[in-house]
């Protein structure tokens, strides 16, 4: 089979599995509530900001099924681990609200989440194709700052819980990007 058909499969399939555990997700009560009660792992909060550093290295390699298969994997992110013994009473809190705002359905304010959402994902995507370690940055500083603001805003009791898990995320990125950015001059001043 030739590759572009291969490849072209590949993405078929990756979206439709995508499709399917959205839509599972939001049709099954028992599964969005399985879900949910592994979301307050906050190892599954860890997961999800990490996951952008596959996605802008899929991005920036050019390969749409990589992109998609770390979308799947962001996706997906928040069943991965087991039941907190424990669960920190903010994420509790937060995860409610959370809870309450995806069953609102395609409100005004779901609508708008999600169009912030895609922009975000397809910036930062659009940077690093393009192959710009600053406007990638750029994206993910505005990405990582609309989440805390958002978070704090759409709970202002337990909000500020997504601030590390969003820092933290955009740290290891940017640090990443520093690294990739002073290789590249190295490797130009090296090269002649």
């Amino acid at each position: 089979m030739p590759n572009g058909i291969r490849s072209g499969l590949v993405t078929l399939l990756l979206i439709a599995a995508l499709a399917a555990v959205l839509y599972v997700f939001f049709t099954n009560d028992s599964f969005f509530e399985w879900a949910f009660e592994r979301h307050q792992n906050t190892l599954s909060w860890v997961a999800r900001p990490v996951l952008i550093l596959p996605y802008c290295y899929f991005a920036y390699r050019r390969s749409l099924n990589g992109i998609l298969l770390t979308v799947l994997a962001i996706a997906t992110s928040m069943f991965w681990f087991p039941v907190p013994a424990e669960v920190d009473p903010r994420v509790a809190d937060f995860l409610l609200m959370e809870r309450e705002r995806l069953e609102a359905g395609f409100d005004r304010e779901n609508i708008f989440a999600i169009i912030m959402i895609v922009a975000f994902l397809g910036g930062l995507a659009a940077a690093f194709w393009r192959r710009s370690l600053l406007w990638g940055g750029f994206v993910a500083v505005l990405g990582a700052g609309g989440k805390a603001l958002w978070s704090v805003i759409a709970s202002p009791e337990s909000g500020a819980a997504v601030i590390p898990f969003a820092l933290g995320g955009l740290v290891l990125l940017l640090a990443v990007l520093a690294l990739v950015s002073w290789r590249r001059r190295r490797a130009g001043q090296g090269g002649g």
